[in-house]
């Protein structure tokens, strides 16, 4: 989602295949650092609302590793990535891989319970040299 946004479409069996992604499991948070050997500056650290704010005012969106059981739109809880795209008041807009729904339109507090199981950590993707 976040490679589309900076026009660097990518196969998602592909993107599966680098970061190692296995069926059962899912992916390792820490894996999506590996995306740097093609061709994206990756940012992987814990954070603040704040600091995802500053993302997103420059217009870049940011990947939150969370527990979906703190998401009222999730009826199973497993660790799980979204893509914010926005913050107004207290609601939060995220792209959600599981669901059709774009955005997914979430209050803040549950976004923020569901990415404290991460230490609040996030992702942050741009193009190499852009």
């Amino acid at each position: 989602m976040v490679a589309a946004y900076w026009q660097q479409p990518l196969l998602q069996a592909d993107v599966a295949n680098w970061l190692g992604t296995r069926d059962e499991i899912g992916t390792p948070a820490g894996r999506v650092r590996r995306l740097t050997q093609r061709g994206l500056d990756v940012v992987y650290r814990t954070g603040s609302v704040l600091e995802l704010e500053a993302w997103l005012a420059r217009r870049t969106p940011c990947i939150l590793f969370v527990r979906t059981g703190e998401l009222p739109y999730w009826h199973v809880d497993t660790p799980h990535a979204l893509v914010l795209i926005g913050i107004e008041g207290d609601s939060a807009y995220v792209l959600d891989p599981a669901t059709e729904a774009a955005p997914t339109q979430v209050r803040l507090d549950d976004l923020i319970l569901a990415w404290s199981y991460s230490d609040y950590t996030y992702a942050v993707l741009t193009v190499s040299g852009g």
